[in-house]
């Protein structure tokens, strides 16, 4: 798998083999759990939104629970990067290997 963190649109954020490998499997079980079955996978994070998208579009999370809950996900797993979340926008995307 591959996994690439950008932050504030231009700072790309080194990521070793395991951490983009964890990092991955994360946001494919969040997707997972959304019923959702995808190579590629993008979170977007800014200051009071999260967006996740796949190769079919955005992914509609309706309710605000689920919401916070992978929003709290991600941050965990963040936390170790430091610095990554205190600034404005992360994106993270990976894909699947074939």
């Amino acid at each position: 798998m591959k996994t690439c963190i950008l932050v504030n649109s231009n700072i790309v954020v080194p990521l070793n083999d395991f951490t983009q490998s964890y990092i991955a499997n994360v946001l494919c079980a969040i997707a997972n759990s959304l019923g959702i079955e995808s190579k590629y996978i993008t979170v977007c994070m800014e200051r009071n939104e999260l967006r996740i998208h796949t190769e079919d579009g955005e992914v509609e999370t309706v309710k605000k629970f689920a919401k916070e809950w992978i929003e709290s996900t991600i941050k965990g797993m963040l936390s170790p990067l430091k610095g990554v979340l205190c600034i404005r926008e992360v994106v993270i995307t990976s894909r699947r290997a074939e």
